[in-house]
């Protein structure tokens, strides 16, 4: 891919500033994110079917886990196959908290009947939250300090190791998680390489500063600023992404209406067809943006962007998404999932529950509970089968970004993208040494 720059050394001395062309550099890309848009869309079926389905594959992921941890000593068993009463053994099932602020219809019909006054919450920890465990058939109430009620979500497979008592409640020794999968080995790049992530751009936005800022990024990715050197740099971005919040962002979802988000659509799509000149991009869309809001979500519409459809190197993806470049596996969303274990835990940052979500091998396990939800029958598309390289969520409140490393050796670049609007900050990514860091446009 070919962009025309301004050469500012040698040539200004020479009083010569005819624009030069510059290669972008490339790496092999390919999405693989089949299981997200091939999702079943029965909407005439049960929720149940999704849990059983997620039950059904951790069984297989969790049998090995619990050879290596507590090898054969103990037995597996359902919970209908409880007979014994203080004899240890495991117990494979999906986590359930029973929440005393959980939003719940019954409760908000009976606030309009102003019988159970309860006020607007955004977060649903209570000192009261207990476990339960449940598998196909039923359920049994887990006590013990092996595992911390606030620290876990619904929707979480496990295997515990306890016994059940004599008042019919499991007793937990210990527990064990599904862990990151093993890690296909990272590709040695020579040179440096560069992925740029950004997300909630709110384009509906008519705030002055929030479209300079768009426009000074446009400039930074098309080489049009900077010394002769720093162009050259820039060739070597070979991908963006934009992680959701295009049309609208959640900090504003009060201020912005429909007819706003309608009238942008005209900027986005030109905003995409001139980042998609310049550099390969990828565009996901968000739970405020024009999509179905149930995840996973399926790719913007094609009608959206009659003028960057016209470049190949533009594509409209799935949320969540995954795809791999130049060997390195990147999987991420647009937040929504991570945002909503915060609310359910105390989990106080981003980094911190995108750590569980590797340690629980699943992007998100409040879906369908908490999350809207395709209701999926044979398969659940958000376990995590294969560890990434590049671990991101869009629609953060600030930068962030840490290392993950697991058990077997695998190393993840964990990245928190901010959003746009409010930091005016993206996440820049060298997949030469997978070292990460925030750039400003302001």
């Amino acid at each position: 891919m070919l962009f025309k720059v301004a050469d500012t050394s040698a040539a200004q001395a020479e009083g010569d500033l005819e624009p030069r062309e510059l290669e972008r550099h490339s790496l092999n890309y390919e999405d693989c994110s089949k299981r997200f848009y091939q999702v079943s869309r029965d909407f005439t079926k049960q929720y149940a079917h999704i849990y059983s389905a997620r039950l059904n594959t951790f069984r297989n992921i969790l049998e090995p886990v619990i050879r290596k941890k507590w090898s054969n000593t103990y037995k597996v068993l359902k919970l209908c196959d409880l007979r014994e009463k203080d004899t240890m053994c495991v117990i494979i099932g999906t986590l359930f908290k029973l929440q005393v602020l959980k939003p719940s219809i019954l409760k908000e019909l009976s606030d309009q009947l102003e019988i159970i006054p309860q006020p607007a919450r955004t977060h649903f920890v209570h000192d009261e939250d207990s476990l339960v465990l449940e598998d196909e058939l039923q359920r049994i109430k887990l006590v013990g300090d092996c595992i911390n009620v606030h620290y876990v979500v619904t929707g979480v497979v496990c295997a515990i190791l306890g016994s059940e008592d004599e008042d019919g409640v499991f007793s937990v020794k210990d527990v064990c998680w599904a862990g990151c999968n093993i890690q296909k080995p990272l590709p040695q790049l020579s040179n440096d390489r560069y992925i740029v992530i950004l997300s909630g751009l709110n384009m509906a936005s008519k705030q002055a500063d929030h479209l300079f800022s768009l426009n000074l990024l446009l400039e930074w990715l098309s080489g049009i600023s900077g010394t002769s050197q720093y162009q050259e740099e820039l060739t070597k971005v070979v991908r963006v992404i934009i992680a959701g919040g295009v049309f609208a962002n959640n900090a504003n979802e009060h201020t912005l209406n429909e007819a706003d988000v309608i009238a942008s659509a005209e900027s986005v799509d030109a905003f995409s067809a001139a980042i998609s000149s310049v550099a390969p991009l990828d565009i996901m869309p968000g739970c405020k943006d024009p999509t179905g809001i149930m995840l996973p979500q399926k790719p913007f519409h094609y009608c959206l962007f009659p003028k960057a459809i016209e470049y190949k190197s533009f594509n409209r993806v799935s949320n969540p998404y995954e795809c791999e470049i130049g060997g390195f596996s990147c999987l991420g969303s647009s937040g929504e999932p991570i945002k909503d274990i915060m609310r359910y835990s105390k989990l106080e940052t981003s980094l911190d529950a995108m750590k569980k979500t590797l340690e629980w091998r699943h992007l998100a396990p409040t879906c369908p509970d908490t999350v809207p939800s395709t209701p999926c029958i044979d398969t659940d598309p958000f376990i995590i089968y294969n560890c990434p390289a590049v671990y991101f969520s869009g629609n953060c409140t600030e930068f962030a970004t840490d290392t993950y490393k697991g058990e077997d050796g695998q190393q993840v670049r964990l990245v928190c993208v901010p959003d746009f609007c409010d930091t005016k900050t993206v996440a820049l990514i060298n997949l030469a040494n997978l070292e990460c860091y925030s750039m400003a446009f302001s």
